[in-house]
């Protein structure tokens, strides 16, 4: 792919970039960054005044649902749905049918993310089958091609097996990723422990379920502080506070927080019904206040969507049994930069660390650099763009969101990837 960028503005915080370029592309790589005008003949130009190229935005927290669940989602409308959202690259959870946790399944999910505009990696199962009673085989899972272990969807709450996933993390430098969840102190939950649960009359998830796994965790370690510790999808300040105090401590202790739980309280599964049923659920006005502090102190190191596609059949059902989760490749952006960037919780640069930066590092992926001579992995941003979310213009097949109808700013354009250009069509 050949391709001259006129008139476009380039952030890029670890090239210390900040200012209007015009770029040229040639077979995939950044061939000149300048201000000068570019002129080569049988090279498409295109004029993207107005328009900002970041480094390409990284997802890690996705669910694809292949193997098994293709009718929510699968590999090739996973990575659709991620590019028209301005992703460039995603990490998978394991949490399929059947789990990834062999090899074979590793080697399944590579050969169909082959030739992908999007950058596709995996996760495995810490325990076989997440069943939380014996490991999975680490070692050939790591040779496979998997780049960090977790049992997302399933905490692993036995603490010898979680200290002997440490040792292993310790070893080969992946990050075990935790769904901090102690189902023994809630039965069934549903959503929020307190007026809601009330009002609602359903079982209720209080914050104990989550901030304990994570002060038990950070305990044990201690004994292992070698290891890589990430805490997905956090949702209370209870937990902020813990988190707080391990990375005062120098743990290596990363947390990630998603879109969800830092706009909506539990308040709005009244309005949204199952569309806001999480797990973990949406919490009350002051853990979401807490939330957005954690992310202006720099508390938190990661935005993920959490991508949980379901059925409208699945989401049609009573909130007691309908499935957890929404979908959020195609809004995470726009609502991050809406929520945050324009509250000014954030910078653009800031933005650009959770969304890009600080996912490859906790994953111990490459950066990625705008600079002559280095492949072109962009996402390009129509900052100034205010538009209404519109849930039947996403490509995911599912359509489980509250969002469908927000009024937003900040619209992907397009991304630029292996030798290939998606423009974005919300």
């Amino acid at each position: 792919m050949n391709l001259i960028l006129e008139n476009i503005k380039v952030i890029s915080p670890l090239d210390k970039l900040n200012s209007t370029f015009n770029l040229l592309i040639l077979d995939g790589k950044i061939a000149r960054l300048t201000r000068e005008k570019i002129l080569l003949n049988n090279t498409k130009s295109i004029d993207l005044t107005g328009k900002t190229a970041i480094p390409g935005l990284f997802d890690m927290h996705t669910h694809f649902r292949e193997p098994g669940q293709t009718y929510k989602e699968d590999i090739f409308t996973g990575s659709q749905a991620a590019a028209n959202g301005g992703f460039t690259g995603v990490l998978l959870m394991p949490n399929t049918d059947p789990p990834v946790d062999s090899p074979e399944i590793i080697d399944y999910i590579y050969e169909k993310s082959k030739d992908n505009i999007v950058d596709i990696y995996t996760t495995a199962c810490l325990t076989k089958e997440r069943k939380g009673l014996k490991l999975s085989n680490i070692e050939n899972c790591l040779k496979a091609g998997a780049i960090a272990f977790t049992d997302d969807g399933s905490p692993v709450l036995n603490s010898e097996l979680l200290n002997q996933g440490f040792k292993y993390s310790a070893k080969y430098k992946f990050p075990f990723l935790q769904h901090a969840e102690n189902y023994n102190l809630h039965s069934n939950g549903v959503v929020n422990e307190g007026k809601i649960s009330k009002l609602l009359k359903l079982n209720g998830i209080p914050e104990e379920s989550e901030s304990s796994v994570i002060s038990s965790d950070i305990l044990l370690l201690k004994q292992n502080r070698d290891a890589l510790y990430h805490i997905q999808h956090i949702s209370c300040e209870k937990s902020i506070k813990i988190i707080k105090e391990a990375k005062c401590e120098g743990l290596n202790v990363s947390v990630e927080v998603c879109p969800h739980h830092f706009i909506l309280d539990e308040e709005a599964c009244i309005n949204f019904g199952t569309n806001a049923k999480m797990n973990p659920p949406l919490r009350t006005k002051k853990d979401v206040e807490a939330i957005l502090n954690a992310i202006s102190e720099n508390i938190i190191d990661v935005i993920a969507s959490d991508h949980a596609p379901h059925s409208n059949e699945e989401k049609l059902l009573p909130m007691s049994i309908a499935p957890f989760g929404i979908i959020g490749l195609e809004t995470t952006v726009s609502l991050t930069y809406t929520y945050l960037l324009k509250k000014r919780y954030i910078t653009i640069e800031r933005m650009i660390e959770l969304l890009s930066i600080n996912p490859r590092k906790v994953l111990g992926l490459e950066q990625i650099k705008i600079r002559e001579g280095e492949k072109a992995n962009l996402t390009i941003l129509d900052t100034e763009c205010v538009y209404r979310i519109n849930k039947n213009k996403f490509y995911s097949k599912s359509r489980n969101t509250p969002f469908d109808n927000f009024e937003v700013q900040c619209k992907p354009f397009a991304i630029i990837n292996n030798n290939n250009i998606f423009f974005s069509d919300l």
